[in-house]
């Protein structure tokens, strides 16, 4: 009888112990951003804004308080590790987001020029979307390019450019992938907007 009491004792101390291993590994960010978050660690700055880019290669944060920027990268591919680089809010100029070499907004110290922001209506069918007055269709665009370019007051780097279309093939605009990576992007603008007008 008390073999028993012992064996399922051990039984429920193994199950916790079980339960405990895979809480904490379901509730840990896959590697990738794991190594990502940790080249903002080494900063040792509380960062009041996080931004990741969906595929997880860059992230960029706002210090508030401290006024400082810092744009951390991480690439699985390659093997060196991830790292970080802190700006200040003073030396940012502007930055502008560029989809297939055109610039679709703008913003800068100097004079803020902006563009007016791209209107995006409901979804439709594509064959709503791509309709000539002549009947033929037209082929949807690919998207090769979404970046974020991100202007410095700066001899060692002048522009950070932050690519936010995850991936290698091109997209689509009624791709969800595409619709993510633009609002990520927009995002971030929005945010160096405010500190740019300031």
């Amino acid at each position: 009888m008390l073999i028993l009491v012992y064996l399922f004792a051990a039984l429920g101390v193994a199950l916790l112990l079980a339960a405990v291993v895979l809480r904490f590994r379901l509730s840990c960010p896959p590697s990738g951003l794991k190594q990502l978050s940790c080249t903002l660690a080494a900063l040792d700055v509380a960062f009041s804004k996080q931004f990741i880019t969906p595929d997880n290669s860059h992230i960029i944060a706002l210090d508030d308080t401290g006024k400082q920027l810092a744009i951390g990268m991480y690439h699985p591919d390659k093997e060196q590790q991830g790292a970080a680089k802190l700006y200040t809010f003073d030396s940012i100029l502007g930055a502008e987001i560029i989809e297939n070499a055109l610039t679709l907004s703008k913003v800068g110290k100097t004079s803020l020029i902006t563009s007016s922001p791209v209107k995006r209506g409901p979804v439709r069918l594509r064959e709503e979307l791509w309709d000539r007055p002549d009947g033929s269709r037209e082929a949807e665009e690919e998207i090769n390019e979404l970046t974020l370019k991100i202007y410095l007051s700066s001899t060692d780097t002048p522009v950070l450019a932050i690519p936010f279309l995850p991936g290698r093939q091109p997209a689509k605009k009624s791709d969800e992938d595409y619709s993510r990576a633009y609002l990520a992007a927009r995002q971030v603008h929005e945010a160096i907007r405010g500190i740019v007008s300031a």
